[in-house]
C-alpha cells in the first residue's frame, strides 16, 4: 500500500530540520511532537504537532520559544487551541500537500513576456543572477498585507542551507514579476517563496514557478516534495501532481 500523504509530508519536515539543524540544537522527537529547538536565544524554534499526545511537552517548550513556526495538524485540537491563548504567537490557516514523485512534474511555460533567472542568494553566486533584494521587494508587494522586514526577511533566505535554490520570473524590462523557491534535503524537498505580482495573476504563473522549483528540486536528488498552501492555491498545486496531506494551523511568532 501507498505510503500515507501525512506520513510523507512528517518525513519532508524531519529531513528538512536536520539539514537546518546545528550541532549544539536539540531534536525534538516526541509523541505527536517533531522539530528543532535552538542552542541559541537569537535563532527560531521550529516544530510539528501532528496529535495531542504533544500537548505536555509542547506546553514545556513554549516558554522558551521567543520566535519561531509551530505547525499543528488539525488532528491535535488541544494543542491548537494552547497556542491560540497565547497572543505572541500569530496563527494562519494553511493545508500541508505533498507530491509523490517529482518524475511526473508536467512542463508548464510561462506566458510570453516573462523569463524564469535564478536569484543571487549569496555573495558566491552569478552576479548576472536577480538581487535577491528585488525578489523580496517582489514578494512584499505580491502581499501587501504582510509586515515582514524586508532586510529580516533577505537575511532569513540567505541563511537557508545551500541546497536552497530561489527563482524569479521577469519582464522584458528585468523587473520581478514572481519567485518561487525550493530546499533540497536528500530525497525530500520544500516548496516556499512562490508569489506573482498582483497584475499578472491568472494567467498560471504561479503554477509555472512552482513547477520550475519542483524540476529544480529533481535535478538535485529529491524525489518527493512538500508544502504549505493557501486554500486559494490548492488547486493550482493539484494539477501539478500535488495531494492533501492534513489540515493545519501554522502559528508564527517574530524574534
Amino acid at each position: 500500500m501507498p505510503t500515507p500523504p501525512i506520513e510523507v509530508y512528517v518525513a519532508a519536515f524531519v529531513a528538512r530540520c536536520d539539514a537546518l539543524g546545528r550541532p549544539a540544537d536539540r531534536v525534538v522527537d516526541e509523541p505527536g511532537l517533531q522539530g528543532l529547538v535552538p542552542s541559541s536565544a537569537s535563532s527560531s524554534i521550529r516544530l510539528l504537532v501532528t496529535d495531542d499526545h504533544a500537548y505536555d511537552a509542547l506546553a514545556a517548550l513554549l516558554p522558551g520559544a521567543r520566535a519561531g513556526t509551530i505547525s499543528v495538524l488539525g488532528t491535535a485540537p488541544r494543542c491548537t487551541e494552547l497556542l491560540l491563548r497565547r497572543d505572541c504567537w500569530q496563527p494562519k490557516p494553511v493545508t500541508t500537500m505533498v507530491h509523490r514523485d517529482l518524475r511526473n512534474v508536467p512542463d508548464e511555460p510561462l506566458p510570453s513576456g516573462l523569463t524564469v533567472r535564478p536569484v543571487r542568494r549569496l555573495v558566491d553566486d552569478p552576479s548576472d543572477d536577480v538581487p535577491l533584494s528585488d525578489a523580496v521587494a517582489a514578494v512584499l508587494l505580491a502581499n501587501p498585507s504582510s509586515d515582514d522586514d524586508p532586510d529580516a526577511l533577505a537575511d532569513h533566505l540567505r541563511s537557508l542551507p545551500p541546497t536552497t535554490c530561489l527563482f524569479a520570473a521577469v519582464d522584458d524590462a528585468g523587473a520581478v514579476r514572481a519567485t518561487s523557491g525550493c530546499g533540497t534535503f536528500g530525497t525530500y524537498a520544500a516548496v516556499f517563496f512562490v508569489n506573482t505580482h498582483p497584475s499578472w495573476r491568472r494567467r498560471g504563473i504561479g503554477r509555472a514557478m512552482t513547477a520550475t522549483a519542483l524540476r529544480s528540486a529533481r535535478h538535485a536528488g529529491a524525489s518527493q516534495a512538500g508544502l504549505d498552501a493557501a486554500d486559494a492555491a490548492i488547486a493550482i498545486y493539484r494539477g501539478l501532481g500535488f495531494e492533501i496531506a492534513a489540515r493545519a494551523t501554522q502559528f508564527f511568532r517574530a524574534g
